[in-house]
C-alpha cells in the first residue's frame, strides 16, 4: 500500500508548482497528470478505520476550496500542488477526504470511473 501512495505522489510531483508560471503546454500536461492521478486513486480504496480528529480536523476543507479555485482558474499545476499538500497534511485516505478528492476530480476533469 505504501508503494501505491508513493506512486500517487510521483504522478503529481513533476507538476507541483503553486505559482503555475509555466508554458500553456506544461499546464495541459499537468491536467493530464491529474487524470492519471484520478485513475490511480480509483485503484486505492479509502481506509476503513477512522482517525480521531484534532484541532486541524477540518483543515482538509481549505485544501478543497483552493483546489476548486485553481480548477476554475485552469491552473492545473496549482491543483497538483494542493493535492500533494493535502496528501501530506491530512489523513488523505479517510473517506471524508478520499471521497471528496474523487468527486472534485470527476467534476472538473469531467470524468467518471473511466
Amino acid at each position: 500500500m505504501e508503494r501505491l501512495n508513493k506512486d500517487l505522489k510521483s504522478i503529481l510531483k513533476p507538476y507541483d508548482n503553486w505559482y503555475n508560471d509555466v508554458e500553456p503546454e506544461v499546464n495541459l500536461q499537468a491536467k493530464a497528470a491529474l487524470g492519471e492521478f484520478y485513475h490511480a486513486l480509483l485503484r486505492r480504496k479509502s481506509d476503513v478505520g477512522y482517525e480521531k480528529g484534532n484541532n486541524y480536523h477540518f483543515m482538509y476543507l481549505s485544501f478543497f476550496i483552493n483546489i476548486r479555485k485553481a480548477f476554475e482558474e485552469e491552473k492545473y499545476l496549482r491543483v497538483c500542488n494542493e493535492f500533494h499538500s493535502l496528501m501530506y497534511y491530512t489523513p488523505f485516505f479517510q473517506k471524508r477526504v478520499y471521497n471528496n478528492a474523487i468527486s472534485i476530480l470527476e467534476t472538473y476533469l469531467e470524468i467518471k470511473g473511466e
